[in-house]
């Protein structure tokens, strides 16, 4: 038996024929993309983790203000931090906020620190001691 004989046999088309018959779909054209309209995509930035530690000290100084000696140093640490996750002369949105709720901080210990004083040589709160 001779191939055409074996093609007719099972019905199948001759290798001729398939190549007119059905086209090649591995071939297929590509859309043509209107290049003029597409805007890239923009990358956002990492945030800064120095940024987010500035936040969260900034947070806590602003609870533990009214224990001066933790309000302290968590304010220090948060503007600390705040001023060093700054890049190409501008700060990222968390930073900015560590550095305002720090300052706040700082100025409520002042203020704080400034009654207790006050309330101390007026004589209205008792130091304590051995006197």
């Amino acid at each position: 038996m001779d191939q055409e004989n074996q093609n007719d046999y099972n019905n199948e088309p001759s290798v001729e024929q398939r190549e007119d018959t059905y086209p090649d779909t591995l071939k297929t054209e590509e859309p043509i993309w209107n290049t003029q309209n597409v805007s890239p995509q923009q990358v956002r930035p990492s945030q800064s983790t120095m940024a987010l530690a500035s936040l969260v000290m900034g947070i806590l100084s602003l609870v533990t203000c009214c224990c001066i000696y933790g309000g302290f140093i968590f304010a220090s640490l948060g503007i600390l931090f705040a001023l060093l996750s700054r890049t190409e002369d501008r700060m990222e949105g968390y930073a900015k906020a560590g550095l305002i709720t720090s300052i706040i901080s700082f100025i409520l210990m002042s203020l704080l620190l400034m009654v207790y004083l006050i309330l101390v040589t007026e004589g209205y709160i008792d130091r304590g001691g051995v006197f």
